[in-house]
C-alpha cells in the first residue's frame, strides 16, 4: 500500500542559510538602531556628546572582548561535539555558567576601577559616572552571551532574536526618553543601555530556567580545559576591535577634543549603513553558500567571479552612500557635523574591504587553515594602530580615517595572499582594483567637486557606464556567476 507523499526533508545547507538569516536579524537590528540614533544623538547631544558616546561604545566593546573570554567557541565545542547525553550537556552548560558569572563579576569590579584613570586621562576626571556605568553594561551583556549561545546550540533562532531585539528596542526607548525628554545628556545613554542590558539578561535567565538548565556546576578541571581552548581566540577579537573601534579613544587622547571625536564618530557610524544592508547579509549568505560551491571543479573560478561582482555591487553602494551623505547629513544633523561627510567614504569602503576579506579567506576555510586568519588580522591591526599613532597628530580625524581603511586593505590583501598558498584561486585582481579605484575616485569627486546635488548625482550616474564601457565588468560574466551559484 502506498502511503501519502511525504514532504522533502529540508537540506542542511538550506537550514543553515535560513537559521543564519534569522540570527542575523538580531545583529542587523542592533546596527540599524545605532544608525537610526545618529541624528537624534547629534541633535540632542551635539558634537561633544556624540564624541563621548563614541568613546563609551568603544570602551564597552573592548570590555566585552576581554570579559567574554571567547567562551562561546568553547561552549559550542563541548556542548555540541564532546557531549552525547542531556546530562553531559547540562554539566557543560552549568560549568560555563560558573565561568561566566565569575568573569562577569570580576569584569564589573575591574571596569569600575578603570573608570577613574580612564576618565582622568581622556577628560580630566569629568564624565566619571558615564564610564562607570559601562561596568554593569559589560557585566550584563557578557552574562547574556551564555543564554544566547545556548539558544543557538539548541537551534532556537526565534527565541534568540526575541532577546536580541528586546535589548535593542528597550535600550532605544529608554535612551530616547532620557536623552530627548529628560535631557539627561550622555549619562542618559549609559543609564538606558545599562537597564536594557539588565532586562535582556533577565530574559536570558528565564529562557535557561524554562529549559531546566539554570544551574551553576563548578568543575575546575572542565573549566581549565575550556578556557585553554577559548583564550587563544581573544587576541583575534582584540585585533578586530583595534581595526574597527580603537580610533575613537586614540583620537580623544591625542587631540583632546570631544567635538572632533563626535564629528568623526557620526561620519563613521553613517558608514554602518553599508554593513547593515550589504556586508552582513552577504556574509551570512556566503558562509552557507561557499561550502556548497567548494565541492565543484570550477569552485576557484566561481570564487574569483564572486569577488569581482561583490566589489562591483558593494563599491557602488559605498559610492551611493558617499555621494548622498552630504545632503542627508545636512538635513538630519545640521551644520555642526558638516565635516562628517568627509569621513563617510572611508567608513563605507572599509566595510567593503571587510567583505572582500571574507571572500578572500574562503580558501583557508576550505582547506582547514582558518587559524592563519588570526595572524593576518593581528598584522593588519598592528599596522592600523601604528598608523593611528603616526597620522592622528598631524591630520586629526582624517589620520584616523586613513589608518582604518589602510588597515582593512591590508587585512583583505594579506588574507587573500595567504589563502593563495593553500587554495589557489584565479582572482581577477586587475578588475577588482579597477572597480575600487573607479568607485573611490567618483566618491572623492563627489565630495571635493562643486558643492551641488547635481554634481554629486552625476558622479554617481557615471559609475555603471564606466565599468561596462571599459570592460572592467561584463554583464555576461554576471549571468554565468548567477547560474553557477543557482545550480548548487
Amino acid at each position: 500500500m502506498s502511503g501519502a507523499p511525504t514532504a522533502p526533508i529540508r537540506g542542511f545547507g538550506a537550514r543553515l542559510a535560513g537559521d543564519s538569516l534569522v540570527y542575523g536579524i538580531g545583529g542587523m537590528a542592533n546596527q540599524a538602531v545605532a544608525v537610526l540614533l545618529v541624528p537624534i544623538y547629534a541633535r540632542a547631544l551635539g558634537p561633544e556628546g556624540v564624541g563621548i558616546t563614541g568613546v563609551l561604545n568603544s570602551t564597552i566593546s573592548l570590555g566585552l572582548m576581554l570579559v567574554g573570554l571567547a567562551l562561546p567557541q568553547a561552549f559550542f565545542r563541548w556542548y555540541l561535539r564532546e557531549s552525547t547525553t542531556h546530562a553531559e550537556r547540562a554539566h557543560v552548560l552549568g560549568t560555563t555558567l560558573a565561568i561566566r558569572l565569575a568573569a562577569s563579576l570580576l569584569g564589573l569590579a575591574l571596569l569600575l576601577l578603570a573608570a577613574v584613570p580612564l576618565t582622568g586621562a581622556l577628560y580630566g576626571g569629568e564624565h566619571l559616572l558615564v564610564f562607570a556605568l559601562a561596568a554593569p553594561i559589560v557585566m550584563f551583556d557578557s552574562f547574556n552571551a551564555l543564554p544566547l549561545s545556548f539558544l543557538r546550540a539548541e537551534r532556537r533562532p526565534r527565541d534568540y532574536v526575541v532577546i536580541s531585539i528586546t535589548r535593542a528596542v528597550v535600550g532605544t526607548i529608554l535612551i530616547l526618553g532620557l536623552v530627548v525628554v529628560a535631557r539627561a545628556g550622555v549619562v542618559g545613554v549609559s543609564i538606558g543601555s545599562a537597564v536594557a542590558a539588565a532586562a535582556s539578561a533577565a530574559i536570558g535567565c528565564v529562557a535557561l530556567a524554562r529549559s531546566g538548565m539554570l544551574r551553576v556546576v563548578p568543575d575546575p578541571a572542565l573549566a581549565r580545559t575550556m578556557l585553554s581552548f577559548a583564550l587563544p581566540f581573544v587576541p583575534a577579537g582584540i585585533a578586530s576591535w583595534v581595526l574597527n573601534l580603537s580610533d575613537r579613544p586614540l583620537l580623544q587622547a591625542m587631540t583632546g577634543s570631544s567635538e572632533t571625536v563626535g564629528v568623526y564618530t557620526l561620519g563613521y557610524t553613517a558608514g554602518l549603513v553599508i554593513n547593515a544592508l550589504v556586508i552582513q547579509p552577504f556574509s551570512l549568505a556566503w558562509g552557507a553558500a561557499f561550502w556548497e560551491v567548494s565541492r565543484s571543479e570550477d569552485a576557484p573560478r566561481t570564487f574569483a567571479r564572486s569577488l569581482t561582482w561583490f566589489l562591483a555591487i558593494a563599491a557602488g553602494m559605498a559610492l551611493l552612500l558617499s555621494a548622498a551623505a552630504t545632503d542627508i547629513l545636512r538635513v538630519l544633523v545640521g551644520p555642526a557635523f558638516e565635516q562628517s561627510r568627509y569621513i563617510v567614504p572611508f567608513s563605507a569602503f572599509s566595510f567593503v574591504l571587510y567583505g572582500a576579506y571574507t571572500i578572500g579567506a574562503t580558501g583557508l576555510s576550505v582547506v582547514g587553515r582558518s587559524g592563519v586568519v588570526a595572524v593576518t588580522m593581528g598584522i593588519a591591526a598592528a599596522a592600523c594602530l601604528i598608523l593611528n599613532l603616526v597620522l592622528i597628530p598631524p591630520l586629526g580625524m582624517f589620520g584616523a580615517a586613513i589608518s582604518t581603511i589602510i588597515g582593512y586593505l591590508l587585512l583583505a590583501t594579506l588574507t587573500g595572499r595567504a589563502s593563495q598558498r593553500h587554495y589557489p584561486v584565479p582572482w581577477q585582481i586587475g578588475r577588482a582594483s579597477a572597480i575600487l579605484l573607479v568607485a573611490g575616485g567618483l566618491s572623492a569627486l563627489a565630495l571635493i567637486g562643486p558643492d551641488h546635488v547635481l554634481w554629486r548625482l552625476g558622479c554617481l550616474v557615471l559609475y555603471v557606464p564606466i565599468l561596462l564601457g571599459t570592460g572592467i565588468v561584463r554583464a555576461s560574466q554576471g549571468r554565468q556567476l548567477f547560474e553557477a551559484i543557482r545550480r548548487r
